[in-house]
């Protein structure tokens, strides 16, 4: 018997050893359902890599597939069986619509399925998702899927996670907790959908559920009440942004083990008596957005509290004994006077957001920081004055913009060997640039005081350089060559002498140069230099002294984002979000002064697809080149106040992103070319005082405009402006041809009558004279 054992165990690990070093290949019928899965949707090539705070992948390409491949992109098949157990698709590019008769509902052996980052937009979730019934992981988030959760959902037994997050789902909430074949539910995220109704209170108590975000729905309190749950695993609870009343604190309140609790932005009046709930284990608390009162909390283990935008008047004291506490954020609140010493001495606090109140110092300067653990400090937005306090050297991010600091850049900021951010804007900060500075990943000095030369920049750390509205002259140094990480650099309203920087194109990641309002002079073009930079979308060069012309391949080459035409979505998503997590992230982009639409505008965040080109108010002549249509993901042209000759380049029309249209007083001369009629996104156009002639072409866009964009031509008509092009369109003369003709046929006609008139009085005159002089002299009384 034990020799049959033996042989038995043996025989079992040596077929193990073999599934493992030599695996089935996959299954025929595998690869067949792969492949009609493939054919079931547009085939597009998809090579993104997507990163992301918490995780940097590939996405798969499907398109790849083929009957002899050796591997699948995306797929993961049983060694021992040959069967598709995981399909990890996210982020594929597959677009339409998945039918109720879908090859992926075939793959009964599928445990793990991740079809995040997709295009399913105005799509049903379908029901077939119900039939896989040994799925353990299910992930359908961000794909647009459409109307209610089905029913058949219930159907997966095995199911541990469930991700249906960022979609448009709608309906009474999921009756997910009365399903019971899903006791083995640990992780549900129903966040950003359009779930309503009430939410069961039974949901909380479900057995192994330890994480649950019920974010951005419409969702209300618990219609029952629901008792203590001692048992309950829950952990994470993110209620956010939805319709719960100050009544959801009585059933939270009784998880034992709820250590994540969001509860901020709840669309209501009433206001959150938070005031010793029994909360023991909490750790994270956020109830921005909300009306708090008497808050307190039992838990001494609390490490991170969010209280922005909660009216709050008085600086909560409570906070004293939490020595745990990490990170705090009281922003956009009515918070005045001193902020509390005894605040700086909690050990383990590392991130302050103070900003957006009315604090006016800090008790105990001016070493009050020094020896406090802080990593990341935004003083902003207040009406802090004085000296700039001594930090501490732990430092990473210090923000400090929109306050009364005065004196010069303390040299102690030196010493912050780790510092990342630095934002000193809107000060009366004076004096000059330390070079220790030029060492951070963000420096945003603008609207101070500052003097004398900026030195030399080394740093391949550097990202953003933002010294707008000083008093820096010099030239720009040539060390900024070296700054291989930076993309923004925003130098306007400074005394800068220098003939333009051709060397920044070097820069890969380049994506924004304002130089405008300085004193830059001489060509921007040159046979030697070509202007071709690789991720410029924004150039600002107005307002300098910048002279010459322009090649006709001048725009030709200029920048992969400015020639190459948006794809997706043209409507901006903003950049420059403070999100405390992530200090190391390039999240705090710079503002940036333009002239758009004929207005001056300051853009506190760049939208993504914001592409600008701006050489107004210099000296350049010539013909404005052709090639200025390539430029075919461009939003603003500004070249007014120059003076440009010749026509208005025809090649405008294939500008079809265009948005404003400044080309006024130049020397610009001929007919505005028709095919313009054509850009239906144009809001604004100005080309007055030029030397245009003929008819305005005629549509919705430019006929909007007001006359002002025209005047100041020799002969223009047509509307916006009252001068009316009829005669002309008939072939018959226009009002000023007429007038020409009129006054040319009184002259022809005052000829015709002025020499015989003459030739007749010389006549009558001599005869006078011959034969009758006597009646001559008695008529007249000589």
């Amino acid at each position: 018997m034990k020799i049959q054992l033996a042989i038995f165990f043996s025989t079992c690990f040596v077929c193990c050893v073999c599934v493992t070093i030599f695996p089935v290949p996959p299954r025929q019928d595998q690869v067949e359902i792969l492949l009609d899965f493939k054919n079931e949707f547009p085939s597009r090539n998809c090579d993104h890599i997507w990163n992301t705070p918490d995780v940097v992948f590939r996405s798969p390409n499907i398109s790849s597939w083929t009957k002899d491949s050796a591997s699948f992109d995306g797929v993961v098949f049983d060694n021992a069986t040959g069967a598709v157990t995981e399909l990890n698709l996210g982020g594929a590019c597959i677009s339409g619509t998945i039918q109720a008769n879908s090859s992926i509902f075939r793959f009964q052996h599928l445990r793990y399925l991740r079809l995040f980052i997709n295009h399913f937009e105005a799509s049903p979730l379908p029901s077939g998702f119900g039939r896989l019934t040994n799925l353990e992981y299910l992930d359908l988030s961000q794909n647009g899927f459409t109307g209610e959760v089905p029913s058949s959902i219930s159907n997966l037994s095995r199911l541990t996670s469930l991700d249906l997050s960022y979609n448009k789902l709608t309906g009474r909430f999921p009756h997910i907790h009365k399903a019971y074949n899903l006791t083995l539910l640990s992780s549900i995220d129903l966040s950003y959908n359009h779930f309503s109704e009430t939410i069961p209170s039974s949901l909380f108590t479900m057995p192994f559920l330890w994480y649950l975000d019920l974010r951005q729905n419409f969702l209300k309190d618990p219609l029952e009440n629901m008792t203590s749950s001692p048992t309950s695993k829950l952990v994470h609870l993110d209620m956010a942004q939805n319709l719960f009343s100050y009544r959801i604190l009585e059933p939270i309140s009784k998880l034992p083990n709820l250590t994540h609790l969001d509860l901020s932005f709840q669309n209501t009046t009433d206001t959150i008596n938070f005031d010793f709930l029994p909360f023991k284990s909490l750790e994270y608390l956020d109830l921005s957005g909300n009306s708090v009162s008497m808050l307190n909390t039992s838990s001494k283990n609390l490490s991170f509290l969010i209280l922005s935008n909660c009216n709050l008047t008085e600086f909560p004291t409570f906070m004293k004994t939490l020595r745990n506490l990490r990170g705090l954020d009281v922003s956009k609140n009515r918070l005045k006077g001193k902020v509390p010493q005894w605040l700086w001495k909690l050990p383990s606090l590392g991130n302050v957001n103070l900003s957006q109140n009315s604090f006016s110092f800090l008790e105990g300067l001016p070493k009050v920081l020094l020896n406090s653990s802080l990593t990341e400090l935004d003083l902003s937005s207040n009406s802090f004055h004085g000296s700039f306090p001594i930090i501490p050297p732990t430092i990473q991010v210090m923000a400090a913009s929109n306050n009364y600091f005065t004196g010069d850049i303390p040299l102690t900021l030196c010493k912050a060997s780790q510092l990342i951010l630095l934002d000193l804007s809107y000060n009366n900060i004076s004096g000059s640039i330390h070079r220790c500075l030029t060492n951070v990943s963000v420096l945003k000095l603008r609207n101070n005081d500052l003097t004398g030369r900026l030195p030399d920049i080394e740093s391949g750390l550097l990202v953003l350089l933002d010294l707008a509205h000083n008093q820096i002259s010099g030239k720009l140094p040539r060390s900024l060559v070296n700054c291989t990480s930076l993309k923004f650099l925003n130098m306007e309203g400074n005394n800068i002498s220098d003939t333009f920087p051709f060397w920044l194109k070097a820069l890969p990641k380049l994506e924004v140069i304002v130089l405008r309002s300085n004193r830059f002079h001489g060509p921007i073009s040159s046979p030697e230099r070509s202007l071709s930079f690789t991720a410029l979308r924004i150039m600002d060069i107005s307002l300098n002294d910048f002279n010459g012309s322009l090649p006709p391949n001048y725009f030709a080459n200029l920048s992969e984002p400015l020639v190459n035409s948006p794809q997706g979505n043209r409507w901006p998503e903003y950049r420059g979000d403070w999100h405390y997590k992530y200090p190391t992230e390039p999240w705090y982009y710079p503002s940036i002064d333009v002239r758009n639409k004929g207005r001056n505008m300051e853009l506190e965040k760049i939208p993504d697809t914001c592409t600008i080109i701006d050489f107004s108010g210099n000296s350049f002549g010539g013909k404005i080149p052709e090639s200025i249509g390539f430029l075919e993901s461009l939003i603003v042209l500004d070249l007014s106040n120059n003076r440009f000759t010749g026509h208005i380049p025809s090649s405008l029309a294939k500008l079809k992103q265009l948005e404003s249209l400044d080309l006024s007083r130049n020397k610009l001369s001929g007919k505005i070319p028709q095919e313009i009629k054509v850009l239906t996104f144009l809001a604004y156009i100005n080309i007055s005082h030029n030397r245009l002639t003929g008819q305005i072409p005629q549509s919705t866009q430019i006929g909007g405009q007001s006359k002002s964009s025209f005047e100041g031509n020799i002969d223009l008509c047509g509307l916006p402006l009252e001068e009316t092009c009829f005669r002309e369109a008939t072939g018959e003369p226009s009002s000023t041809e007429t007038q020409k003709q009129e006054e040319v046929l009184n002259w022809k006609a005052a000829a015709v009558g002025y020499g015989p008139g003459v030739l007749f009085g010389l006549v009558i005159g001599q005869a006078f004279a011959s034969y009758k002089p006597a009646l001559f002299y008695k008529l007249f009384r000589l």
